[in-house]
């Protein structure tokens, strides 16, 4: 059975200190655990919405963990979440899996800062203790989940694969003035008139270029005009994607989105290249 654990909660500086720049803890020989300041070694400490928020927009080294089923993870999760579901780690007992083989493979080093996170229900807090059970040093958790991060605060998330395959398949042709799906590559690879990117766009999808949104110094161009005309509807899905993992264009959309004031706020990350890759057509034109 799990030990229970004490959940330290930090505020103002002591918190910012504890994220920015403290050593994180290990079980290694030799390895001294140090947490943030006020906080002793072996306790979970709480990290906020903006303090998560601004760790992400920094690209902080932490591994973030959603601890949902790999269905709720893949229909949308924050950005840089890995899936570890909690039940592969702790059994309805209260006791390790395995071990807790599954943590210690996708996190092999204990020193390393993480952030468990579900959707507010506490799942992420019986995580976060077998994380320490298990020797990590410097763990964390998002205590409100998904349900502040999109229901309170929306900002959007990420969808894998078979998450976007699924909204997909529901919202089709897209025509209730609810569900948008936005592709923001340039109008030659949209068309799939380019050279380089044959084949045209996901069948459904609108063409709005990122720069007809979004200045390079991220700045809205126009207020934002070229998306609000076409996504009418600030309170239904909306979905957006470029080329491929490492295009930046959807990452940008999907922040200036949410911005403009949606409220449901999607990154189909895989993009282009991935609906290819697993099998899908591509439509070449514009949509009519």
């Amino acid at each position: 059975m799990l030990a229970a654990r004490k959940v330290v909660v930090l505020i103002g500086f002591c918190c910012c200190a504890a994220m920015a720049g403290c050593d994180n803890g290990s079980d290694n020989e030799g390895t001294d655990v140090v947490a943030g300041e006020g906080v002793a070694a072996g306790e979970i400490q709480e990290i906020s919405f903006d303090e998560l928020k601004a760790a992400l927009d920094a690209s902080e080294d932490m591994v973030l963990i959603d601890v949902r089923t790999a269905t709720d993870w893949s229909a949308g999760h924050i950005q840089n979440a890995i899936n570890i579901p909690l039940e592969a780690v702790v059994d309805k007992n209260g006791a390790l899996v395995d071990g807790g083989k599954a943590l210690t493979d996708a996190v092999p080093d204990k020193t390393k800062k993480i952030v468990a996170y579900c959707f507010g229900y506490g799942n992420d807090l019986t995580f976060a203790e077998a994380a320490l059970d298990l020797g990590y040093g410097n763990v964390f958790r998002y205590e409100w989940g998904t349900a502040e991060w999109v229901d309170s605060k929306h900002e959007f998330l990420v969808v894998e694969y078979d998450g976007f395959k699924a909204w997909y398949d529901a919202a089709f042709p897209f025509d209730t003035g609810k569900d948008y799906l936005v592709d923001v590559l340039p109008v030659a690879w949209y068309t799939g008139e380019d050279a380089a990117h044959p084949g045209g766009h996901i069948p459904g999808a609108v063409n709005i270029p990122i720069e007809l949104f979004a200045n390079q110094d991220g700045t809205l161009v126009d207020g934002g005009k070229a998306l609000t005309d076409v996504a009418t509807s600030k309170d239904g899905t909306l979905v957006i994607y470029c080329g491929n993992m490492a295009c930046g264009k959807s990452l940008v959309g999907v922040k200036k989105a949410v911005e403009l004031g949606y409220t449901k706020v999607l990154r189909y990350q895989g993009g282009w290249q991935e609906w290819q890759d697993m099998g899908n057509a591509l439509k070449p034109g514009a949509e009519p």
